[in-house]
């Protein structure tokens, strides 16, 4: 029995498409934080048309939460919880039209059904898993890279700088989101934030724990009166230390990583070369 299989690439290539379009949403929502009026405008434009999406009650009040509100937060995307869940009706809305292109192209058979199935999950968890890889990659990144931030930073201090001017030296030209976070800081301090407000905030909008133990240190530090370079000094060794470790865990779990690709990709294409031709000769009677 031969199996057409246009429904099934075209399926994948509709899933890859919808990668593409996440990838597409998440370079185009993370420019540096600020005012709506120093986004993009295709940035603008997006917000615009997921605001226009109608929402059924029952479901905004299912998925606009004051917790999808902070995952975004700690993402990093200028959006609210309802604007997250226009996305996710839209991708529903999507996955559904698609699921029915394909059981109308299969017939209905169960083969139709299945792949129906599967791009109807698919579009309903995939905003959500989006969110999740996201918030992780930038407590990754941040993660890294403060380490650096606190040499410059303590650098500047040993030099008899003032921690205000430091920091703006430090931040001028430090890459990444945490040299954005930074310069966001300074911003703040400079509008009449006090710089213990500033710390909060910023630990606050960020998932790294390393950043908000950070901001505990300078907070204890002016409290008590202690040498601030000296505790930066001694934190920036302990966080790379933390970063060796998650290194040394990260290449310990690839060994256990690599066994489900081997298992579902490998061993059924070996399992057919070497199978295949003896079970032929069996049931061909050659």
């Amino acid at each position: 029995m031969i199996f057409d299989l246009t429904p099934l690439i075209a399926t994948l290539v509709a899933l890859a498409a919808g990668c593409l379009g996440l990838a597409a949403a998440d370079r185009l929502m993370s420019g540096r934080p600020g005012p709506p009026a120093q986004r993009s405008t295709m940035a603008i434009r997006a917000l615009r048309w997921l605001r226009v999406v109608w929402i059924p009650r029952s479901i905004r009040n299912r998925w606009a939460t004051d917790k999808v509100e902070r995952q975004l937060r700690l993402a990093g995307l200028p959006w609210h919880a309802e604007d997250f869940a226009a996305m996710r009706m839209l991708g529903g809305g999507a996955g559904i039209s698609l699921a029915g292109g394909v059981v109308l192209t299969r017939h209905g058979d169960v083969i139709g059904w299945f792949l129906a199935g599967v791009v109807v999950v698919t579009a309903l968890v995939a905003p959500t898993a989006w969110l999740s890889l996201r918030r992780e990659q930038r407590q990754r990144e941040i993660d890294r890279s403060l380490p650096d931030f606190l040499d410059r930073l303590s650098l500047g201090l040993e030099a008899g700088l003032g921690f205000e001017v430091a920091l703006r030296r430090s931040a001028e030209r430090f890459p990444g989101r945490l040299g954005e976070e930074a310069r966001r800081m300074v911003r703040q301090i400079d509008r009449g934030h006090t710089r213990s407000a500033a710390l909060l905030e910023m630990g606050d909008r960020n998932p790294s724990d390393d950043l908000r133990a950070f901001a505990a240190a300078v907070r204890q530090a002016d409290r008590l009166g202690t040498s601030l370079a000296k505790s930066l000094r001694i934190q920036s060794g302990l966080l790379r230390d933390h970063r060796r470790r998650r290194a040394q865990e990260a290449g310990r779990r690839l060994p256990v990583l690599i066994v489900f690709p081997l298992v579902f990709f490998f061993l059924p294409a070996l399992l057919i070369v070497y199978l295949a031709p003896p079970l032929l000769h069996l049931f061909l009677g050659r």
